[in-house]
């Protein structure tokens, strides 16, 4: 992530916790906000169904509920600063959450009818189809792209969507948001 992000010229800066063996001073997350342009929100664990009011509905699903408020509080101040979020895989399903939205814990469990969003055989090399609303902002940016192929080694999806909150891009074979 932090090639993709030097390579369009922007010095990336990792943002400690404000609390633990990381914390330094006063400086808070609210300060990073001020001070930097934006934050991308990456990949990694699940995200934590008790931070969508949800109880898990196996043990490998638990996820990080310390990472979770960590980097909730660190959306939400990014966006109160007015500073653009991105958010890739579990970066987007977190965003989502934080104000409001829910997950599908288990997209092959929850959705059995959907595409194979991950396939521990192929796992990064799984590519599926990605479709832009034509009028989205994302569109544009992607000088009118209406689809591209992307891969998919996810098996938490956006359920219900927050509150003010459109889909610019989704999978064209279950409507999952991507």
């Amino acid at each position: 992530m932090v090639h993709w992000v030097m390579a369009s010229g922007a010095v990336p800066v990792m943002i400690p916790s404000p609390s633990g063996d990381t914390a330094r001073g006063d400086v808070r997350l609210d300060d990073y906000a001020t001070w930097l342009d934006g934050v991308v929100m990456h990949g990694g664990a699940d995200v934590w169904p008790g931070s969508y009011g949800e109880e898990p509905l196996r043990p490998e699903w638990f996820g990080d509920s310390i990472r979770d408020a960590y980097e909730i509080e660190l959306v939400k101040a990014f966006v109160a600063a007015g500073k653009p979020v991105f958010g890739i895989c579990r970066g987007l399903q977190l965003i989502n959450v934080a104000f409001g939205g829910t997950l599908y814990q288990d997209i092959a469990t929850q959705r059995p009818e959907a595409l194979m969003h991950r396939d521990g055989v192929q796992y990064d090399l799984n590519m599926h189809e990605v479709a832009f609303d034509p009028n989205s902002k994302l569109s544009q940016l992607l000088g009118g792209t209406q689809s591209a192929k992307v891969n998919s080694i996810h098996h938490q999806g956006v359920k219900d969507l927050a509150p003010n909150f459109v889909v610019e891009a989704y999978c064209p074979h279950d409507c999952i948001p991507e």
